[in-house]
């Protein structure tokens, strides 16, 4: 409508997902960044607004495609008026503006990954699980098996790595928020505001759009 182009950005976010995920709610990136394109090309649309509810989700492309966001020609603005956070705050804050309504749930600037340990829970049962592997970091966290220290650092590098480039990456748009602002915290859309993460508030997206 008035020549914006809106693209929802609602629920956990993945890359190629199936369709019963996608029917369960889950945001594929494929289709986000095809329906950002469809709008980039059409001289009808002269602005593209994110509209977004999500928690974030994985990491595999979502840098590439808040670099999408990132260098659109036309204008952008991503608003949440629920949550922006995460992955879903990565590719949010590549806009040119970033809207929250106040109470809303936003930043969470940080990557974690999870590995249960099952290795005392198979001892009990009288289970040992024996990895024949070639490469020391190869099959890291087989179910049974406890990481070993250097595993345990490689994956923690990783996460290292993929954290530096979250922030980078919200830096080449939102350059006032600080490095303290970035360790995995959520702030309140007024909170965040304060930080920098967002350019404005409003309560609703109606809102948004009238100042967009």
């Amino acid at each position: 409508a008035d020549g914006v182009g809106v693209v929802p950005v609602y629920g956990v976010i993945g890359k190629g997902l199936t369709p019963l995920e996608k029917m369960m709610g889950a945001a594929d990136v494929d289709e986000l960044s095809d329906a950002i394109d469809a709008f980039a090309m059409n001289p009808d649309v002269t602005r593209i607004a994110l509209q977004v509810s999500s928690p974030g989700g994985t990491v595999t492309g979502i840098e590439e495609l808040a670099n999408k966001v990132r260098n659109l020609e036309k204008p952008t603005m991503a608003y949440t008026d629920s949550e922006m956070a995460s992955a879903a705050y990565w590719i949010g804050s590549a806009a040119d503006r970033v809207v929250a309504s106040p109470s809303s749930t936003v930043g969470s600037i940080g990557v974690y990954m999870a590995i249960p340990d099952y290795s005392e829970a198979a001892k009990m049962a009288g289970i040992k699980m024996v990895v024949i592997k070639s490469g020391k970091f190869k099959g890291a966290g087989i179910e049974g098996t406890s990481l070993d220290e250097g595993q345990l650092g490689n994956l923690q590098a990783g996460v290292d790595t993929i954290h530096a480039e979250f922030k980078e990456a919200v830096n080449m748009k939102r350059k006032m928020v600080k490095a303290e602002a970035m360790e995995g915290q959520t702030f309140s859309g007024k909170q965040a505001a304060a930080q920098g993460l967002v350019t404005g508030l409003a309560d609703s997206f109606s809102e948004a759009l009238r100042s967009f």
